[in-house]
């Protein structure tokens, strides 16, 4: 939902993943009043009328980034004279709650909680961000459709994997609202005159503790989900499961931890498929309860045009392991 910016002498962009979506009361704006506001227009009110409502010293401007799949976000920098680090709130999920029936008054509130969530209250040290030996332990990975990426990828290091791209970023903070992470860049990768190979090595050795895999039923998943007692007992003859890290957040990654494809297929005890549900997790499907491949791949398109946002599409078919020549295709 936002990111951070350190302000110069050196821009790096910290980018905050909320692990949740806020809830918003339902007012009796007309559908048509609603409509008629274009996305822009949105985009100005809320500038305008949120101004009124930051303290003194602190000053706001639209910002606009190029994210995943191509994806051009826009969202309100809030920049304090005082700290070196802004946060950008961005601004299309409120539109969308907006044009469900949040009111402006309700979306000011959350925007102001959710930057109360991500603001610094002191500047953050910009040598440590240079220094390569004291942030190579929180270099992390994960994987995007390399395709819908080529032009965010001529901008950030990255390993071909089949037909995704692994890149990389520095695991900032976590909490319990979200997490702020800090790609790694062409321009940061040359500052730590580093190779790709040393950033690969450090990624795939720090991610699994950084961020354990989980791998459970998909029932028992949305149980969890909805806050239901529940365990894995109860599952154990679940037709689909669902792997994913701790944080469910660009847990698709995890089919990359180091034999991490042998085990799955040694608890399911067969061959399997791999469904990309999103770039946070990925679906597993044993081969004796799944549907033909052509089918499985219906099922993926359908559900990235009707289930999840742009910006989260990892994949548009489906992928196959087979255990005993250890290969994902």
């Amino acid at each position: 939902m936002g990111s951070v910016i350190i302000k110069k002498p050196y821009y790096l962009s910290f980018s905050f993943h909320r692990l949740y979506q806020s809830n918003f009361h339902r007012t009796c704006t007309t559908i048509e009043e609603r409509s008629s506001m274009t996305y822009e227009q949105f985009v100005i009110v809320i500038k305008e009328k949120f101004e009124t409502l930051l303290e003194d010293g602190l000053t706001l401007h639209i910002h606009s980034t190029l994210k995943n799949n191509g994806k051009e976000r826009v969202g309100l920098t809030i920049t304090d004279k005082q700290i070196n680090i802004s946060p950008t709130i961005y601004l299309e999920e409120f539109y969308q709650q907006y044009q469900h029936g949040s009111s402006i008054q309700n979306i000011l509130e959350a925007l102001l909680d959710v930057y109360h969530e991500v603001n610094f209250e002191h500047n953050w040290e910009v040598q440590t961000i240079k220094n390569f030996d004291l942030m190579s332990s929180n270099i992390v990975y994960k994987i995007i459709c390399a395709e819908k990426n080529e032009k965010l990828l001529t901008s950030m290091p990255y390993i071909a994997y089949l037909d995704f791209a692994i890149t990389f970023y520095i695991l900032f903070e976590v909490k319990e609202s979200g997490i702020a992470t800090i790609p790694i860049t062409n321009e940061l990768l040359q500052l730590w005159d580093v190779t790709i190979d040393e950033i690969q090595q450090k990624a795939f050795l720090n991610a699994p503790t950084l961020l354990p895999a989980s791998f459970k039923s998909m029932q028992l998943v949305i149980d969890e989900l909805l806050g239901n007692d529940c365990s894995e007992k109860e599952y154990c003859q679940d037709l689909m499961f669902v792997l994913t890290n701790s944080l469910r957040s660009f847990g698709a990654s995890c089919i990359l931890y180091d034999g991490m494809l042998e085990k799955i297929g040694n608890e399911i005890g067969e061959n399997y498929y791999i469904l990309p549900s999103s770039i946070h997790e990925m679906i597993i499907v044993p081969e004796s309860n799944s549907p033909s491949r052509e089918h499985l791949n219906e099922m993926v398109l359908e559900v990235n045009q009707t289930q999840v946002a742009e910006e989260e599409i990892l994949s548009e078919h489906v992928y196959y392991y087979n255990r005993t020549t250890a290969t994902l295709s």
